[in-house]
């Protein structure tokens, strides 16, 4: 089950940027309690990067289907870390980016991706007192304002290249 998760989502993130990010990748997957697909850090290496995620003991095959995170971990394979008060565009992306590569490769329906877009990118708007992505570092502000970013960037390349271009292509 694990390989084939992960090969699902080399195949997901490698159709959205034409190509695998990076030339080599360690996956760490780590054993947890319970049943469920649990927390991942990627970091980049000098030959490429290493992934770590907790899988839960008793995961099943449906808890691997319709998993984002390890194509979530592999999208930052493909962009810089930054200083920590950009930490928001590094998860922004790859919030942003997951569920479209997942589309590309029939893994997901657009419906979904849409219906989730709606539902979880009011939580990146800013609140009062709220000084700014690189100032504001909440959880939802960080992931969900990132995608928000990422997801009006994508619009703008949109409109301004007739629909010829968008945030993938310049990815």
């Amino acid at each position: 089950l694990t390989q084939e998760w992960v090969a699902t989502a080399a195949r997901a993130v490698t159709k959205y940027y034409g190509r695998f990010p990076v030339s080599h990748v360690f996956v760490r997957i780590r054993a947890a309690e319970g049943n469920r697909i649990g927390s991942g850090k990627t970091f980049g290496t000098r030959s490429g990067g290493v992934i770590t995620v907790s899988v839960g003991r008793s995961a099943g095959a449906a808890s691997f289907r319709a998993d984002w995170l390890m194509t979530h971990e592999m999208v930052h394979l493909a962009f810089p870390s930054v200083p920590d008060k950009h930490h928001w565009i590094e998860e922004g992306l790859a919030t942003y980016v997951e569920p479209i590569a997942r589309v590309q490769i029939g893994n997901l329906k657009g419906r979904q991706v849409w219906s989730d877009l709606e539902r979880d990118l009011p939580q990146g708007l800013p609140e009062a007192g709220d000084h700014g992505l690189d100032f504001t570092p909440t959880w939802g502000r960080t992931y969900w304002g990132g995608a928000l970013f990422c997801f009006l960037a994508d619009m703008k390349i949109h409109q301004q290249t007739a629909n010829a271009k968008g945030l993938q292509d310049a990815l």
